[in-house]
């Protein structure tokens, strides 16, 4: 089966200075953070990766990050997107710059893919070489150490990750039990990038089994 990459956009962004106290209040801002970022894309995978990467080459810190229930399909506009993810920043040119990264990242990086075509067998499958602070705190990988983000359908997905665990020396740093709220599964694991990439590998292949033949045992 041949593998299709997609390409998620970012469906709204939004930056805003000097935000009042209430709000600064609401969101929990650390001192001296009142200049904040927001946006949402449509698929929730991206988002999260993208924001992490953007806390390796901008002075931001992510304060909310939440994928919404049944994701864009259940909308209500065009424009909600399929997750919500706030960070904040001393200085607003930091903020802006993160956004940049952010919708490169998006546009240019993502990993979200199908089989054949099929919309219907979407999955995320990326080794990134080295997280940044976001996803330290998020989903336990230590800062700067590589890691494999899976996630996929439940079924073919649970069989999957058991593949990628066996394919080398990695570790299972945040586990997405299902259903998410996206109604998705999987996994974020550590190790070396070498490591995180054979296990990317043996995770997409055992999607691909799963999903030419979903009735066998």
């Amino acid at each position: 089966m041949k593998i299709i990459r997609r390409q998620p956009r970012i469906v709204s962004q939004k930056i805003l200075a000097n935000v009042s106290e209430n709000f600064a209040r609401a969101f929990r801002l650390p001192e001296g953070h009142r200049n904040v970022g927001f946006f949402s894309t449509d698929n929730d995978d991206i988002a999260y990766i993208a924001a992490d990467d953007a806390t390796k080459k901008a002075r931001i810190q992510v304060q909310t990050s939440v994928t919404y229930y049944g994701g864009s399909m259940f909308s209500e506009y065009d424009y909600t997107g399929t997750v919500f993810i706030l960070f904040s920043s001393e200085h607003i040119q930091d903020v802006k710059s993160a956004m940049g990264y952010i919708r490169d990242f998006v546009d240019n990086y993502s990993e979200l893919y199908c089989f054949d075509g099929d919309r219907g067998t979407g999955f995320y499958a990326q080794t990134i070489a080295r997280a940044g602070s976001f996803f330290r705190d998020w989903a336990n990988v230590p800062e700067g150490q590589a890691y494999a983000y899976l996630v996929g359908a439940p079924v073919e997905t649970n069989l999957a990750l058991d593949k990628a665990l066996k394919s080398g020396n990695v570790k299972m740093a945040r586990f997405f039990p299902s259903p998410t709220n996206a109604n998705s599964c999987g996994a974020i694991l550590t190790g070396t990038e070498s490591a995180c990439r054979a296990a990317t590998a043996s995770f997409i292949e055992g999607l691909r089994q799963a999903t030419e033949d979903p009735m066998g045992f």
